[in-house]
């Protein structure tokens, strides 16, 4: 009985797959480290204004991944087919596979395979992790940021707590607990309220569940619109702001149609009275279902784009393919986003874009198999050089030296 499997790959295919692994893997990297390394840059900013520890910020980053592979992901297959195809045409290796009966179908067929896989990958990235992750990211900022105070406070720098109470100190010592230089400003029944204090102590109250701060040889100045504030000075006072220690159980997941999976958008969709508005419900689940399913045509767009040996050709076709895959990506955030507002339904304004990536990618390639490399991008190069060529040579003819 023959045995029913994954389809065997050749030594061409391998050899195909592995140049193009290489630069995919390595511009994934590159990509998902800049995008990682800017947003971990904001948030220690945010999280040392809000005195939580900064090395939060890796926490944060790290729920981030899955969203940031979403838009990498794309990008990077897309340059590991053009750099992999590239390097067989320019090496002559695309030219002997071809003269030995070696079609570009052939080619493709393990790039399709592989762009099957990252779809498939990508779905359970983008449909499942991301949304968990996403729920994660908030709490995380909840918890850090917006409710509890860690009661560590940097030197020199305005913290800002809860309720709009503002704390600054000019020294601080290495626990982060004892200050010098205190100065706090906030607002209580509209009026604005400023305490400054030559040191502080952070500690804990007595019940031992909330932390306090007690201040020395200090005054509190309340303005109460009057020619001149009251002013009150003392020697020993407890400010009477009470901290928590931790933060109130964060709200249950799915307060937004992106921290929710495939299965729970779709069975959302289907009730009565779903969580959330059914455009935002269907424009977030039909959008991850098209961008994942793109990548199974991505080759058949790039791999034309990528068999020719002229440089001038070269460029216009990376140029092509770049202003492509962006265009697709920004017209599909584009449909996500008038399905989300209403405009029209989400099968219309999602897969439109889906079915006109498809029908440029088929065509493309359906029409550059027979010559590979004569593409009707190469063709429009040549129509622009053979019109600029025939103006110069026109003009050369008008132009004709003075007699002497």
């Amino acid at each position: 009985m023959a045995s029913i499997g994954l389809p065997r790959l050749r030594i061409l295919d391998r050899y195909v797959l592995m140049l193009t692994l290489k630069p995919m893997l390595l511009c994934l990297g590159v990509v998902l480290s800049a995008l990682l390394l800017e947003r971990i840059l904001r948030l220690i900013d945010i999280l040392a204004t809000a005195g939580a520890p900064v090395f939060i910020a890796f926490a944060l980053a790290a729920n981030l991944v899955p969203h940031y592979m979403g838009f990498a992901m794309p990008a990077g297959f897309a340059l590991g087919i053009y750099s992999s195809i590239s390097k067989l045409s320019m090496g002559a290796e695309l030219e002997a596979g071809l003269a030995s009966g070696v079609s570009v179908r052939t080619l493709v067929r393990p790039l399709i395979m592989l762009g099957a896989l990252l779809s498939i990958l990508s779905i359970v990235i983008v449909g499942y992790a991301a949304p968990y992750c996403r729920y994660s990211y908030r709490e995380i900022i909840n918890q850090s940021v917006s409710y509890a105070w860690r009661a560590h406070a940097p030197a020199a720098t305005f913290i800002s707590v809860k309720d709009g109470l503002t704390i600054t100190a000019d020294d601080v010592d290495k626990t982060g607990r004892k200050l010098r230089g205190v100065f706090i400003q906030n607002r209580e029944n509209d009026v604005d309220v400023v305490t400054s204090a030559e040191g502080g102590e952070l500690e804990l109250t007595p019940d031992k569940l909330q932390i306090q701060l007690r201040l020395k040889n200090g005054a509190v100045i309340r303005d109460y619109g009057a020619e001149r504030p009251s002013t009150l000075r003392f020697q020993d006072f407890v400010l009477d702001r009470k901290f928590d220690l931790t933060a109130p159980p964060f709200r249950p997941r799915g307060g937004s149609e992106r921290e929710l999976t495939l299965s729970e958008l779709w069975t959302e969709m289907g009730e009565p009275a779903p969580s959330a508005p059914y455009n935002q419900l269907s424009a977030e689940f039909h959008s991850r279902i098209a961008r994942s399913l793109s990548l199974i045509f991505l080759p058949l767009l790039i791999v034309p784009l990528s068999m020719t040996m002229r440089r001038n050709t070269r460029i216009a076709n990376m140029v092509t393919a770049a202003v492509a895959t962006v265009l697709y990506h920004n017209s599909l955030q584009i449909g996500e986003t008038l399905a989300d507002k209403g405009v029209a339904p989400a099968w219309i304004t999602c897969w439109t874009p889906f079915a006109a990536f498809l029908a440029m990618s088929v065509w493309l390639f359906t029409t550059s198999t027979d010559r590979p490399g004569d593409t009707a991008i190469s063709r429009m190069v040549d129509g622009i050089e053979g019109a600029i060529t025939r103006a110069f040579r026109g003009l050369k003819g008008r132009v004709r030296p003075a007699e002497g």
